[in-house]
């Protein structure tokens, strides 16, 4: 069934119950937790376990309500008392926060929440209660919690019924508890003391140059061509330009005759003559 995520950001809850037990893991037992939590909320929460349950249970005014239409205040059945709903989410991280210290907060992972119970009341107000699993709790965790038992603390509560996202929340608990193997120590030390490599991008004013230099009848780019190393110079060979001959005359053009000279003739002499 898909539902939206049961999730709570530092919600002040009454930690009412808290069990150390046994159970069994292939043919060995292993120490396990169980931990009950209350507290009240709206009744827009049942949307986290089903969409349909506070419709089913409330409803709204019988004169519309302009400023909030959706919602929903009034009990359907008065005298139904409180309801369990048999639901279990099978990943769960649980953070306990720290009043003073946040690095003192407990955090659990690879749990599980199940065991739902809901007291629904007049006025849009539920009491919700739920029991988180899980095994193999660290004793330092255990410890803070039995101080803080009976009492309202503040918890973030993750959880998420796909197991790849529980694997985050497991993996995101244990990346600073696991020690670094030796071997990928060595791998790392190995990355470190490696010198760098040499491999650098061509200049791109030397290459701007060399193409240039390469003639402006090289429109097309040789494949043979080599772009320049940095440290090495290479002359560049300037192809020949080749000029046009001039187009020959026609054999058989006729020369053009020459224009007869004209003796020029003072204006005094011509009054003369």
């Amino acid at each position: 069934m898909a539902i939206e995520l049961f999730t709570l950001v530092r919600e002040r809850c009454l930690l009412g119950h808290l069990n150390i037990r046994t159970e069994m893991h292939g043919d060995e037992r292993e120490a396990a937790v169980d931990i009950k939590f209350s507290f009240s909320g709206a009744n827009n929460l049942l949307a986290k376990l089903h969409a349909d349950l506070r419709a089913t249970f409330y409803k709204a005014n019988d004169t519309r309500d302009l400023v909030n239409p959706d919602h929903m205040p009034h009990l359907r059945f008065p005298m139904l008392g409180a309801q369990s709903y048999e639901l279990e989410i099978p990943r769960t991280r649980l953070r306990v926060h720290d009043a003073e210290d946040a690095s003192h907060d407990v955090v659990l992972g690879g749990g599980k929440t199940n065991k739902f119970k809901f007291t629904m009341k007049e006025g849009g107000t539920v009491e919700f209660e739920f029991r988180c699993q899980f095994s193999k709790p660290d004793e330092d965790a255990i410890a803070k919690l039995m101080r803080v038992l009976n009492q309202v603390v503040p918890i973030t509560l993750e959880c998420a019924d796909e197991e790849e996202k529980a694997d985050n929340f497991q993996q995101a608990d244990l990346i600073t508890k696991t020690p670094i193997s030796p071997a990928r120590a060595k791998a790392e030390d190995l990355f470190l003391s490696s010198p760098a490599t040499d491999m650098k991008l061509a200049d791109p004013v030397a290459t701007m140059v060399a193409l240039v230099e390469r003639g402006p009848d090289d429109d097309v780019v040789d494949a043979t061509y080599t772009p320049p190393v940095p440290g090495v110079t290479v002359t560049p060979i300037k192809p020949k330009r080749v000029t046009k001959a001039a187009p020959e005359a026609a054999a058989d053009a006729a020369p053009v005759a020459a224009a007869p000279k004209v003796k020029r003739t003072s204006r005094k002499a011509a009054e003369v003559e």
